[in-house]
């Protein structure tokens, strides 16, 4: 009797749902079109933007898509520092890529971006602040595994209130640029003044296909990799940016989730303008 009534309950919260199903078409408003900005500035290094189109949250989007439609070219970049103005170069089109050719990053100094494109005009200013360096970094291999494991290091956090991080790393020999792994940015609102000992996975890009990225290795490192750290400060805008940009990266597939904006310094547009006061260490995986 009691296996009978659980199968009646059961064929109830079935019949229930199956009775909630409904095929609903929404026709969701486009937004407006805006400019997206991505650009960094860092000590020694010449500054660069991508310079895009924003597109539709629900929209049919691919990177074939992004590169025909929504990358601009032919924009006028200009950024200034105080001393030197220099006009962005598109350096590679087909991505939208800009880059100076004169300036370069100097810990300390301003720098403020306008961007030009077809009327419309986009200003934001962000400065690059003095680095903190990390005090130790290693590599261990993770409890069950042979030669995959994770990089560690450990901060000695300033004392001031309000100072905020990055970090990215590049394996030699294997990746052409620096990867910041999902939750990359932080800030010390609980380690304000201490001693922070702490752990990144690997990072990949979004959709990569490379074969370490889609086996067991994927978010590891592992031994006998050489991994330069880049490690940074940023300016709280910018970690804003950061986490807000990340919750959001959280909720693709979520579907409690809601899209909702992502606060940058871009006047005008979308986006962030940020300044790394960077510092590097190189850990051999042993």
């Amino acid at each position: 009797m009691k296996d009978k009534i659980k199968y009646m309950l059961v064929l109830a919260v079935v019949a229930l749902f199956s009775s909630c199903q409904k095929n609903i078409n929404l026709d969701l408003p486009q937004p407006a079109q805006e400019i997206c900005v991505e650009g960094h500035v860092e000590p020694g290094q010449f500054a660069w933007v991508y310079l895009t189109h924003n597109f539709a949250f629900f929209g049919n989007t691919s990177i074939t898509s992004i590169i025909s439609n929504d990358v601009i070219h032919g924009a006028t970049i200009i950024v200034n520092d105080g001393v030197i103005s220099d006009t962005m170069l598109e350096v590679i089109p087909t991505l939208g890529y800009y880059e100076t050719r004169k300036l370069k990053g100097v810990t300390g100094r301003n720098y403020n971006l306008t961007v030009k494109s077809n009327g419309t005009v986009l200003t934001a200013t962000t400065s690059i602040l003095p680095s903190v360096a990390l005090d130790s970094t290693w590599f261990k291999v993770q409890p069950g595994l042979d030669t995959l494991g994770y990089l560690w290091a450990i901060l000695n956090d300033p004392p001031m209130v309000g100072n905020c991080y990055r970090w990215l790393v590049k394996r030699i020999g294997k990746d052409t640029t620096y990867i910041p792994p999902f939750e990359s940015a932080f800030n010390d609102n609980f380690i304000n003044g201490q001693k922070f000992e702490f752990f990144y996975n690997r990072g990949s890009f979004p959709g990569s296909k490379a074969k370490d990225d889609t086996n067991k290795e994927a978010g590891y490192f592992k031994t006998g990799e050489t991994c330069v750290i880049e490690f940074c400060t940023i300016s709280p805008e910018a970690y804003q940016f950061y986490n807000e940009y990340y919750y959001q990266l959280n909720n693709v597939g979520n579907p409690f989730g809601s899209p909702a904006p992502v606060t940058g310094n871009i006047n005008g547009g979308l986006g962030i303008w940020c300044g790394y006061g960077t510092s590097y260490d190189t850990v051999k995986c042993k």
